[in-house]
């Protein structure tokens, strides 16, 4: 019978010490380096991510012409000329076009202007088609005056017929009706959300209007009568009436639209103007910029990304590489997210809008600044080129953390206020604080490291990575 073959004898004491701690550090080096080639892969694997995403933003944002809804500025529009009826004071002819101006902030349009032309005329502009910019035009320019008037007091007989058969804008002729309240017995008025994209009025009356409307609900509700919401002549709303509203609030319905609903809300607020001005054309214009001016911004642009790489390559060498890389990508992402926010009729690029996203923009190529400046310092203090990789991230970003917090809060604060041209400005920097975190944590930073383990690490001089040179060079005269 064969024997068998005896395990190898183990080594004990010093030389069973010496055999384990070889056998132990060639299964940390194993270890470490799957661990390495691991994080690699991660990382280069963000970095494709980004690229693929900006691939897709720039198929999703071509051309910017039709990709991206553009306000009046950029754009152009309708102007609308609003003449008045008789003799216009001056006075009267300025107040007029502070009170249109402040009726066009509430509407929700991004951008807009009214000026006085001539001596009794006011034009309106508007980022909007010739339908809908003459329309908006007409109610924001209109006297303003709101009335409500009992069914049963109309003596235009056509305006009846309109208004019984559900006709829209009925206009009633001077004299033929009595309005039992006007405006100035409302304290306030308020845009709701009452359907998919309908939009009411809601109206609290006084202590006088409150007590006067519900005297006659009262009686109306007997025979289900019908009360007309008038505004400069014109029937708006006709709601029957079926019981006693006695809690002084109504809701004005018909249909509207989120801009039709905002001018309406914007006309009760700011009653009447002291001149009744008459739409007398509208008409195409083109953008209030200028074609010059759209090319002279966008050579700015480019300028600005110019001087800045320029600038970071001098002082970081290859580094600066990097600045400007992820400026391209915070500058084409930024553009992607406007051309969806675009088709989706949430985003319109408007003068607010630019200085938000060149200033979000701004933002982003600071964090790229400082994670590269603290990866130098760091190295610069005799940290390794591999840890200083690591750590400059959080050491950079960290002294940017309460600005960018601060920053972050107030443009989604700004999401939500009334204003057209606030909401421009503060998607336009959430935009582009998104944009700067992609590009920096999912391309600058994983780019660093790979390069760090790299590139970096077998040749820092070129890198400008002076003083890990001379380190290098330190340690190469004076061998352990």
């Amino acid at each position: 019978m064969a024997r068998d073959k005896q395990a190898p004898e183990r080594k004990t004491g010093v030389a069973g010490w010496k055999e384990s701690e070889g056998i132990g550090r060639k299964d940390a080096a194993k270890g470490r380096a799957k661990r390495s080639l691991i994080d690699r892969r991660r990382r280069l694997a963000c970095i494709v991510c980004v690229l693929v995403a900006c691939v897709a933003c720039v198929w999703v944002s071509w051309p910017l012409q039709e990709s991206i809804t553009r306000g009046l500025w950029f754009k152009g529009g309708t102007a609308t000329t609003m003449k008045a009826a008789g003799e216009v004071s001056a006075d009267d002819l300025s107040s007029s076009v502070g009170t249109v101006n402040k009726r066009l902030g509430e509407v929700g349009v991004s951008e807009y202007a009214a000026e006085s032309s001539g001596s009794d005329a006011v034009v309106v502009k508007l980022p909007w088609n010739l339908e809908d910019g003459a329309k908006i035009a007409e109610e924001v320019g209109g006297k303003g005056q709101l009335e409500f008037v009992r069914q049963d007091e109309i003596g235009d007989a056509d305006a009846l017929t309109a208004m019984n058969m559900g006709t829209g804008d009925a206009k009633l002729k001077e004299g033929t009706y009595t309005a039992f309240l006007d405006g100035s017995h409302v304290k306030s008025a308020s845009t709701v959300l009452v359907g998919d994209g309908v939009y009411a009025v809601t109206i609290q009356f006084d202590d006088e209007g409150t007590k006067k409307f519900a005297e006659v609900t009262e009686e109306l509700a007997k025979d289900y009568g019908s009360i007309a919401v008038v505004v400069d002549g014109k029937i708006i709303s006709a709601p029957s009436v079926s019981e006693k509203i006695d809690g002084g609030q109504v809701s004005i319905t018909g249909n509207f639209s989120q801009q039709q609903a905002g001018a309406l809300k914007a006309i009760i607020d700011s009653g009447t103007l002291p001149v009744d001005f008459k739409a007398s054309g509208t008409e195409e214009i083109g953008a209030l910029a200028g074609g010059g001016a759209v090319r002279g911004l966008a050579i700015g642009v480019v300028a600005a990304i110019a001087v800045v790489s320029a600038v970071a390559f001098a002082k970081m060498r290859k580094l600066g590489l990097l600045v400007l890389a992820t400026q391209l990508i915070i500058a084409v992402l930024m553009l992607g997210f406007m051309a969806i926010a675009s088709r989706i009729e949430v985003y319109v690029l408007s003068i607010p809008a630019l200085l938000g996203g060149i200033f979000a923009c701004g933002c982003g190529v600071a964090c790229a600044w400082a994670v590269l400046s603290q990866f130098r310092s760091m190295v610069a203090s005799g940290k390794s080129v591999r840890g200083s990789s690591l750590s400059a991230v959080g050491e950079a970003l960290g002294s940017l953390a309460a600005p960018l917090v601060i920053v972050s809060t107030v443009s989604l604060v700004m999401l939500f206020l009334p204003f057209a041209v606030l909401r421009d400005l503060g998607l336009s920097v959430a935009i582009g604080i998104i944009a700067s975190i992609v590009a920096v944590l999912l391309f600058e930073v994983p780019l660093l490291r790979v390069l760090a383990t790299g590139s970096i690490q077998e040749n820092p001089a070129g890198w400008g990575l002076e003083v890990a040179k001379k380190d290098a060079a330190t340690a190469s005269s004076n061998p352990s």
